[in-house]
């Protein structure tokens, strides 16, 4: 039996040097994962036009395969290109603080924060005290891969951080929540470090890996077990290396306390090799963080939940409350937080409202029965009296139908002219429009533009088109964007 998903959501880790897509079904009971894939890919930038279209074709074969596209989209950029500050702040409430806030920012930035799209994460401590995470990226980056994005028709209602996504991913296993602990995250190029000390977020770092031999081994199961051995020896010094030096970062961690578990995502295909010599070498607990998701059987690539833990936590952002939510979507484009729906409460509204209504019918069937005779009493002196009306009625239904002919005609040919001119008018100069088709109240215009996804606001604020979309996805040929947009004709008020 196929199963009914009252939700679907996306989550799209961006990195370096890949980008994993995982998709969620939610059912009444439960949630699956319903497909996963990791994608190598090169560093995306506007100067690097290969790299992007084959991210786009990568991705949109994903999209279209598993009919991924959703309202309930997260992302998360790469952990390099955003600025990750912890500070302690004194308050006498979150009132006050928010008020400080920004002025505090100014501070722990070296530019102008104005120039940054940022949020934070607060904890409330001790004595009036706030230990405050704040999230920021440069506004131009964020805009670059929405635009990249927008050519596939995905639009994110949240740009969440990798490091919080893994956090989130992470705090349904800890069950002891005073306890100093460390959180891996392995891609092919970096290693995120994040200090959790009594469920809280002291400090985290990205810090790229310069071993090639670890690169090469990262994506091949098919190597020599000595190799893979040898490789995992190297890595994990350089792990233990930055541990130590996260540690001593801390203000807040002294020496009296002592890490009791290392919780570890990643790794590729030298994952198993690495949590092994890293808890040898630290002696320390270390533990894969599990994926507490069931996969769909036959949906999901399971050869690919390897690698991607952190989308799994990023599509998980729209099924649930999370510890940690954060948005760095520019605030026009954030969208009114939902109401989560309790079903058993909504049942149980709705059958006292039914009851409600059978009780009130009965109370009430005495009354409307004699009202109703005191009515057909009423309707036949009417009805003496409405005889001269019958033949205005018939002259009103004979225009009814000419005007209901008339109306016909005019959808299935509208006048094309005015269109064409207001077309002619507010198409740019660098697109091409190769065919108009008009039919049935509706246009679609085919053709090329060397930037297809300004051209949705263009035909949308015409006085002329409404409810103005994209069929299909946007691809790039060598003169430009091709592009389907589709509109309804007519006034938008």
């Amino acid at each position: 039996m196929k199963n009914f998903y009252i939700k679907t959501s996306l989550g799209i880790d961006i990195k370096e040097d890949s980008v994993c897509l995982t998709l969620l079904g939610k059912t009444f009971l439960k949630t699956e994962i319903l497909a996963a894939k990791h994608i190598s890919i090169q560093l995306l930038s506007k100067e690097n036009e290969k790299a992007e279209a084959y991210f786009l074709s990568k991705v949109n074969l994903f999209l279209i395969k598993h009919n991924a596209w959703t309202g309930n989209l997260t992302i998360s950029i790469p952990r390099s290109k955003l600025t990750l500050q912890s500070f302690e702040l004194p308050s006498p409430d979150r009132e006050s603080l928010d008020s400080m806030m920004e002025f505090e920012l100014e501070r722990h930035f070296s530019s102008d924060i104005k120039n940054f799209y940022y949020s934070n994460y607060i904890t409330a401590k001790e004595g009036n005290q706030y230990h405050i995470v704040c999230a920021a990226i440069k506004k131009e980056i964020v805009h670059y891969y929405l635009d990249l994005l927008a050519k596939l028709n995905l639009k994110p209602v949240n740009i969440d951080v990798s490091t919080f996504a893994n956090i989130n991913l992470l705090w349904p296993n800890i069950q002891n929540e005073k306890t100093l602990s460390i959180l891996l995250d392995l891609s092919l190029n970096f290693i995120d470090v994040s200090i959790l000390n009594n469920k809280t977020l002291e400090l985290s770092r990205n810090i790229p890996i310069n071993n090639e031999e670890y690169k090469t081994s990262f994506l091949s199961s098919g190597q020599d077990k000595i190799i893979l051995e040898k490789t995992s020896d190297k890595i994990v010094k350089s792990i233990v290396e930055e541990i130590e030096n996260a540690l001593s970062s801390c203000k807040n961690i002294d020496d009296s306390k002592h890490v009791e578990f290392i919780y570890f995502l990643g790794g590729g295909s030298l994952a198993s090799y690495i949590t092994s010599k890293l808890e040898a070498v630290t002696e320390v607990q270390v533990i894969t963080v599990p994926f507490t998701v069931p996969i769909k059987s036959k949906m999901a690539d399971s050869s690919s939940m390897d690698y991607t833990a952190t989308s799994l936590g990023l599509a998980l952002r729209e099924t649930k409350t999370n510890f940690i939510e954060i948005n760095l979507l520019p605030d026009n484009l954030k969208k009114l937080p939902a109401q989560v729906i309790n079903i058993k409460k909504t049942a149980t509204l709705t059958l006292i409202t039914i009851l409600f209504i059978v009780g009130f019918m009965v109370n009430q069937s005495i009354h409307n029965n004699k009202t109703l005779a005191a009515l057909d009493q009423q309707l036949e002196q009417i009805k003496k009296q409405m005889g001269p009306l019958e033949k205005i009625d018939l002259e009103y239904e004979s225009l009814q139908k000419y005007m209901g002919a008339l109306n016909i005609i005019d959808k299935a040919n509208p006048t094309k002219l005015p269109l064409l001119v207001e077309l002619s008018r507010i198409i740019p100069k660098d697109t091409w429009v190769k065919k108009i088709k008009l039919s049935l109240g509706t246009v679609e215009l085919i053709g090329i533009s060397k930037n297809a996804s300004r051209l949705l606001p263009i035909v949308e604020n015409s006085n002329h088109f409404r409810d103005t979309k994209f069929i299909g996805t946007i691809t790039t040929h060598t003169t430009g964007e091709k592009f389907t947009i589709n509109a309804t004709v007519g006034a938008t008020k």
